[in-house]
C-alpha cells in the first residue's frame, strides 16, 4: 500500500512537472514525456511490463483529472507542498485497485 501511495504521488509530481517546463507541447506529448518519466522510476511485475504504458497513460490522466478537480485546468501555476501532493494523490483510483 505504501508503495501505490509513493506510485501515486510520483504521478502528481510528474505532471505538475510537465505542466511547467512543456509549455509548448500539447497533451498527449506532456503525457507521453510524463509516461517515459515514471516508466524509468517504475518497476512493474515482469507479466505487467508488456502493457506499463497502458497502465501508466491511464494513471497519468486519473492524475490530471485529480489535479484539475483541485485547481481547476490550469494547476501548471500551482505551487503545491508535500501534504497537498498527497491529498491530490489520494483522490486518483482505479488504477491499481481490484475491482474498479
Amino acid at each position: 500500500m505504501e508503495k501505490l501511495k509513493q506510485i501515486k504521488k510520483w504521478a502528481v509530481e510528474q505532471v505538475m512537472w510537465a505542466e511547467r517546463n512543456l509549455g509548448g507541447k500539447t497533451g498527449a506529448e506532456k503525457k507521453a514525456a510524463v509516461v517515459k518519466k515514471l516508466d524509468e522510476l517504475i518497476t512493474l511485475p515482469f507479466y505487467l511490463e508488456w502493457v506499463d504504458d497502458v497502465i501508466l497513460g491511464l494513471l497519468v490522466d486519473k492524475a490530471c483529472d485529480a489535479l484539475n478537480n483541485f485547481g481547476g485546468h490550469k494547476f501548471g501555476s500551482l505551487v503545491l507542498d508535500a501534504k497537498q501532493e498527497e491529498k491530490i494523490a489520494e483522490k486518483i483510483t482505479g488504477v491499481f485497485e481490484h475491482g474498479n
